[in-house]
């Protein structure tokens, strides 16, 4: 009987010691193997487990990068919208300035050329920074820029370029009389 007791105790401490490295080899070889057993620990014994905390830290840096991706999206649509915008004003300037070359330089009309297509040129430039505000804006900037000598000419209250370019379109007719009177 005590022979029995004795084999009894050997071959259950055998086989423990076999499920042991059984198991040790399955949770580093095998991820399946280790989720599972994690999960079965967590489940049964209320623990946290690493397998647990890292899929808990994976979610979070999925919610992350989504978040990420979304802005990104975001800023490209704004920097191409402001693009856009930049390309299609920056043509007709360039047109119209070299345009304007001979005209300017005309004796007497010269100067009403001049002054129109500088006019034209600050209105240009006051679109263009009023743009890049809005792209700043867009992109979570706008408390980060600092105000610039662009913004203190285009929105003073001295006559800003949207007042000087009313005022040559208001005048081009009259400029133009009197350099046909002159000629």
């Amino acid at each position: 009987m005590m022979n029995k007791i004795l084999w009894t105790k050997r071959l259950l401490l055998t086989a423990c010691f076999l499920a042991l490295i059984t198991t040790n080899f399955l949770t580093l070889t095998s991820t399946a193997f280790n989720a599972a057993l994690s999960g079965l620990m967590a489940t049964t014994l209320g623990l946290r487990t690493v397998s647990s905390m890292m899929q808990t830290k994976i979610a979070s840096q999925g919610t992350t990068i989504k978040k990420h991706q979304t802005s990104a999206i975001k800023r490209k649509a704004a920097t191409k919208n402001f693009g856009t915008r930049l390309a299609s004003r920056t043509k007709p300037v360039a047109a119209k300035s070299i345009a304007a070359i001979p005209a300017e330089a005309t004796p007497f009309l010269g100067v009403a050329v001049l002054i129109a297509v500088t006019g034209y040129k600050l209105y240009a430039a006051c679109e263009t920074a009023g743009d890049l505000g809005q792209l700043y804006e867009e992109l979570g900037m706008g408390d980060e820029t600092e105000d610039d000598s662009m913004h203190s000419v285009c929105e003073s209250g001295v006559a800003g370029c949207r007042v000087v370019w009313g005022g040559v379109v208001e005048s081009s007719g009259k400029w133009l009389d009197q350099a046909r009177g002159a000629m």
